[in-house]
C-alpha cells in the first residue's frame, strides 16, 4: 500500500495504477468517513433551499433573481417573486427524499434567505485535533500521511446534515477522482475536456472524493468534497500578521499570485475568495487554495470532479455570488457595487498595521497628503499599479502611529456566527433591493 501511495503525486500513470491507487484511497475513504461527526442547527426546510442553490438551471442567469421555490410532485419551481414564475426542473432524489421524509414542505412556497444560521460544530475525537491545521465554516482541514507523502486533507460539506447523526455513513457513496486522470487546462473553452488547472501557483489537488447520497443513480448532487492536496509550510496572512517576510520574499510571493490568478482567468475560473488564509506557501512559492466559491465559466466537469469548482448556475454567474470575506470579496459579493477585490496585494506591499489602515481608516485631505509622502518615500508613484510598485518599491510602507484597531482579525471573519448572521441580513437587504431594478423581460 505504501508504494501505491507514492502514486499520488504523480501527474501521468497507466491505467492499472490508477486503478491500484484508486482502490487504495477508496478503502481510506471508507475508514475514514466513521471519524466524521459534526452537528448542525440546520432544518429540513434549510437543506431543501439550499440544494436548489446547487441546482443547474436551463438558463443560469436565474441564479440571481429567484427568491423564492416551491416543489409539486416531481418538479421544483424558482420565483423572482411569489407569483412571477422563472423556471421548472426536475427534482434530485436528494430532494425528493427530503420531502417524503417531510411532506409538509411540498407544494408550499419557500423563501430563498429562510436557510437558518448554521451554529454547530464538528466533534472531532483526539486523532482528528491533534491533526488539524483549521476550521472553517463549511471546511475542516487536517493532516495526513499517505505512505512517505505528508499531504492536507480538506473535507468540505455542502450539505448541512452530512456526518451528522441524520445522515449516517451507510447512506453514503463515493466517485474518488485522481490528479492522473486529467491534462492540464489551457483554454476556457465550453467543452467536455478532461482537464483541471495545474500551475505552479495552484495548489495541488492530488486525489477528490465526491460524496453523494445513496439512490442518485446520475450523481445530480454532490454533497461535499473529501480531497487530499499537497501540504504546505504556512499561510500569506500568518506570515504578513507575523512581519516575518522580507521585501523581496513579498514581491515574490505578489508576483506569483498575479501569475496563478491569471492563469486561472485563462482557463476559465475567477477566484472569489482572494483573502490571506486561502494563499499557501511551500519552499517560499506561493499556492492559491480554496475553490468553494468561483466565477466558472467553461462548465467543464472535470473541474468540478477534482474540487476546483462546485456544481450549479450560481457558479456560473458572478452575480448571483452573494457571499464572500469581509476586506477580500469584491464589493459586488455583500453590496452589489463594484470596488477592489486585489486588496491582498496592499497587505504584501505595507506592514500589517498599514495596510488595515490605508484600505479602512478614514482620513482627511491633509493625512492623505502626509500619507501619500510616505508611499513616495518607498519610491512609489502609484500604488494602484502593481508592476509599477513591485519594480520599484525600495522598503515595505509603514505609516508612523498607526492603530491597530481597523484590523479585522480571525475572530471577525465569516466563519463567526456573528459576521455570517450580519452578512446572511446584508445579503437579504441587497437582494430584496436589487428585484426593484431586476428587468423581468430579460427572463
Amino acid at each position: 500500500m505504501l508504494t501505491e501511495f507514492g502514486f499520488l503525486a504523480v501527474l501521468t500513470l497507466n491505467s492499472d495504477e490508477r486503478e491500484i491507487l484508486r482502490n487504495e484511497i477508496d478503502e481510506w475513504v471508507e475508514c475514514f468517513l466513521p471519524k466524521l461527526e459534526r452537528e448542525s442547527t440546520r432544518e429540513d426546510k434549510c437543506r431543501l433551499v439550499a440544494s436548489v442553490k446547487r441546482h443547474e438551471f436551463g438558463d443560469y442567469n436565474h441564479a440571481r433573481p429567484w427568491g423564492y421555490c416551491k416543489f409539486v410532485g416531481n418538479t421544483g419551481i424558482i420565483f423572482w417573486e411569489e407569483n412571477i414564475e422563472l423556471e421548472r426542473f426536475k427534482t434530485t432524489p436528494f430532494q425528493r427524499k427530503i420531502l417524503r421524509r417531510n411532506p409538509t414542505l411540498e407544494n408550499v412556497i419557500l423563501g430563498r434567505f429562510e436557510i437558518k444560521e448554521e451554529t454547530g460544530e464538528w466533534k472531532l475525537n483526539d486523532e482528528l485535533k491533534n491533526k488539524m491545521i483549521s476550521e472553517g465554516g463549511e471546511a475542516l482541514i487536517i493532516l495526513e500521511q499517505f505512505g512517505k507523502l505528508e499531504t492536507a486533507v480538506r473535507i468540505h460539506v455542502f450539505d448541512a446534515f452530512l456526518f451528522t447523526t441524520k445522515f449516517g455513513q451507510n447512506e453514503l457513496k463515493w466517485r474518488t477522482h485522481l490528479i492522473s486522470d486529467f491534462e492540464k487546462a489551457e483554454d476556457l473553452n465550453k467543452d467536455e475536456k478532461a482537464v483541471v488547472p495545474i500551475h505552479a501557483n495552484i495548489v495541488k489537488n492530488f486525489a477528490n472524493v465526491e460524496l453523494f447520497q445513496i439512490g442518485d443513480e446520475n450523481e445530480e448532487d454532490c454533497l461535499g468534497w473529501i480531497t487530499i492536496l499537497e501540504k504546505c509550510d504556512g499561510n500569506v496572512r500568518t506570515e504578513l500578521k507575523n512581519e516575518s517576510l522580507k521585501l523581496e520574499e513579498r514581491k515574490k510571493l505578489a508576483i506569483g499570485l498575479e501569475a496563478g490568478f491569471d492563469y486561472l482567468v485563462k482557463v476559465g475560473i475567477n477566484h472569489c475568495d482572494q483573502k490571506l488564509e486561502n494563499f499557501l506557501i511551500l519552499g517560499g512559492v506561493v499556492k492559491i487554495c480554496d475553490f468553494g466559491l468561483v466565477d466558472e465559466k467553461t462548465g467543464r466537469r472535470s473541474y468540478r470532479q477534482m474540487g476546483y469548482s462546485r456544481r450549479g448556475s450560481k457558479y456560473r454567474n458572478s452575480d448571483a455570488l452573494f457571499s464572500g470575506s469581509p476586506a477580500f470579496a469584491n464589493h459586488y459579493q455583500l453590496t452589489q457595487n463594484a470596488g477592489y477585490e486585489h486588496n491582498y496585494f496592499y497587505f504584501l506591499m505595507c506592514d500589517w498595521k498599514t495596510g488595515w489602515s490605508l484600505l479602512y481608516r478614514p482620513i482627511d485631505e491633509t493625512e492623505r497628503e502626509k500619507i501619500n509622502r510616505e508611499i513616495k518615500n518607498c519610491n512609489i508613484q502609484d500604488i494602484d499599479d502593481h508592476s509599477h510598485v513591485i519594480n520599484n518599491i525600495t522598503k515595505i510602507i509603514s505609516l508612523q502611529d498607526v492603530s491597530d484597531r481597523f484590523c479585522l482579525d480571525d475572530s471577525n471573519l465569516t466563519k463567526s456566527c456573528q459576521m455570517s448572521s450580519l452578512k446572511l441580513q446584508m445579503t437579504q437587504y441587497v437582494f430584496m433591493n436589487s428585484f426593484q431594478k431586476f428587468d423581468v423581460d430579460r427572463v
